[in-house]
């Protein structure tokens, strides 16, 4: 079974590359992994998103996961707190990641949200 690994920054609001990895799954039978990297919790931090565009983040990616699980797919969610570079090596490293879809952030500001990049 092939495992595939779906990053998702703390600001992403496309579920593009998701829906990527749950279709490849469907394809090859493999088992969806969706890591969502938010920044260290820190004390005093200013800014923060308000709730209910983080309510309306959380519903739409549960609705794709709760998808994915209704096809069959296996799909394991994670969210980690930290350096996004720092958690997506540490991730792989721990489940042996086999495939790795990522935005490609130069087709979204071209408004060309139907592609991911799989490397």
């Amino acid at each position: 079974m092939k495992r595939i690994m779906v990053v998702l920054e703390s600001s992403e609001t496309n579920l593009w590359s998701a829906v990527h990895a749950i279709n490849l799954a469907k394809r090859v039978g493999g088992k969806v992994y969706i890591l969502r990297v938010l920044p260290a919790k820190k004390i005093g931090a200013s800014m923060p998103v308000p709730e209910t565009v983080e309510a309306e983040r959380q519903e739409k990616l549960e609705g794709l996961i709760e998808q994915g699980r209704s096809q069959g797919i296996v799909v394991d969610y994670q969210i980690s707190h930290g350096n996004y570079e720092d958690e997506v090596v540490r991730f792989i490293r721990e489940t042996k990641v086999d495939i790795l879809v990522l935005t490609a952030p130069h087709l979204l500001r071209s408004g060309r949200r139907d592609r991911a990049l799989s490397i």
